[in-house]
């Protein structure tokens, strides 16, 4: 009977092929529900970066914890409450090591591909660099180009060639690019020796920034339309490739207002700017009375008026810092949508540095759950809500440099089809194998006909053979 060990074997490899075609995606990461923070960490000499974009379940399975919550617990100020512990799971590195991880991170993927890397060594089947050096100011090694906020973008997405900059380049406030702190350092936490973590080096928010707008305009503005009648700076006065940034008058004053000057952005960064400002608020804050905040792990908040630019204020257990305008950002985040560049940065950090997500780049719409029309009449749903809802049309990025353009088969995920090709072919060699050597009157039988066939087949080619040599 050796029937059976080959059918056991055959079983077996089909359970060996499973995982193997599960492994072309980034593996989800454990997510502590309560009781995590922040965790201070450094870089390697030599990294190994995976540049693959996760998964729609890999994305979900990071907010599961929220799912066992009740409808209340996940809308408005309860949501927010309750994101903090899954964000707050995160590592944080020093101010001067954000340079090295904007390689990654702010890279500009159609200028430096990373097929061109030198200091490491690209796999474009697993979609990853092994054994990745960072630069330094000394030595910029890969030196790639960076994807720098308020430099104006071309209909690829990538900086116009007059705003182009490098990595390891000018990193002054005349023409260089800056560690842009999105969220005002001045607004709510203390900056020793330029930054500390974990909000003053967190990376979703701390993004390279065209160091004069950075020092100029934005400054410590809060954000808001600007009324184009009483502009105070145009950036473009300064460099042709910075316009469209603003500093001047609001264009909706509020009663509340502290201060007569706002900062806006240009068009192509207004979204990017809100979401960093929305996960802030979800990262840092004191709504469940945890009483954890310190001065580099602040208590923030949103408002819908225009906040001071003056002196650092500091936030604590009972005074959450906010930032405005909160109105102007949200349509901010519905006039730019995420884009790929965007999810892909998001991707990036994830899966090599912080370990943390930005909810409002994978779903869009809990922003209006929490300051919209929706809070308290719909809940977050991670198993179910559209992941990118309304996702801009910016061109796809480089294939090299994140999710590639052969990761659908058949129109559907690489992952899932190759399961399910994998599971199917399995299945129809074990059909083949039990007819054939389980069922011998089958084998029998199969065998009686093709000799018959051959047998036929013989005696029609001797009577044409006969039939000619007549002729």
């Amino acid at each position: 009977m050796k029937q059976k060990p080959i059918i056991f074997g055959l079983i077996g490899g089909i359970a060996l092929m499973l995982p193997l075609c599960m492994n072309s995606s980034v593996a989800p990461r454990q997510v502590v529900a309560s009781g995590s923070s922040p965790r201070s960490a450094s870089l390697s000499s030599k990294m190994t970066i995976s540049l693959a974009d996760n998964s729609e379940s890999e994305i979900r399975s990071y907010y599961q914890s929220l799912n066992s919550l009740s409808a209340s617990e996940r809308t408005g100020d309860n949501l927010l409450k309750n994101l903090k512990p899954i964000l707050q799971d995160f590592d944080y590195y020093s101010y001067d090591a954000v340079w090295k991880i904007y390689e990654i991170t702010d890279r500009e993927w159609a200028l430096s591909p990373a097929s061109e890397t030198q200091y490491g060594t690209y796999d474009s089947a697993k979609n990853q660099i092994a054994n990745y050096e960072f630069g330094s100011t000394s030595n910029g090694k890969n030196n790639p180009y960076v994807h720098t906020l308020y430099r104006n973008r071309d209909e690829n997405n990538v900086t116009i060639e007059s705003g182009r900059i490098q990595e390891w380049g000018d990193h002054t406030q005349n023409g260089g690019t800056n560690r842009e702190h999105v969220w005002c350092q001045s607004r709510g936490f203390k900056a020793d020796s330029g930054a500390n973590g974990p909000a003053g080096t967190d990376i979703h928010h701390l993004i390279s920034g065209d160091g004069y707008v950075n020092g100029k305009p934005h400054n410590n503005n809060p954000y808001g339309y600007v009324d184009k009648s009483k502009i105070e700076i145009d950036s473009k006065d300064k460099y042709a490739y910075c316009a469209g940034n603003y500093s001047g008058a609001p264009l909706h004053p509020h009663s509340q207002d502290e201060s007569n000057i706002v900062f806006e952005p240009q068009d192509s960064d207004k979204g990017d700017i809100a979401r960093a400002c929305f996960y802030m608020v979800a990262c840092y804050n004191n709504l469940a009375g945890d009483n954890n905040i310190t001065q580099f792990n602040p208590n923030l908040t949103l408002v819908n008026y225009a906040t001071s630019n003056g002196e650092r204020e500091m936030s604590s257990n009972g005074h959450a810092v906010g930032m405005g305008i909160l109105s102007d950002l949200l349509e901010w985040h519905k006039l730019d949508p995420v884009d790929e560049y965007e999810i892909h940065r998001n991707n990036l950090i994830y899966n090599n540095f912080q370990h943390n997500r930005n909810p409002f780049i994978d779903f869009p719409e809990w922003v209006d759950l929490i300051w919209g029309d929706s809070k308290g009449n719909k809940s977050a749903s991670p198993s179910s809500d559209v992941i990118y809802e309304g996702k801009g049309t910016a061109p796809a990025k480089p294939s090299d440099s994140g999710k590639s353009s052969d990761d659908t088969i058949f129109g559907m995920p690489k992952q899932q089809a190759l399961i399910i090709g994998g599971v199917a072919l399995g299945v129809a060699v074990l059909i083949v194998i039990i007819v054939l050597i389980v069922s011998p009157k089958i084998r029998k039988k199969a065998g009686k006909a093709v000799k018959k066939t051959v047998k036929k087949q013989a005696k029609k080619t001797v009577k044409s053979s006969t039939a000619k040599k007549r002729k």
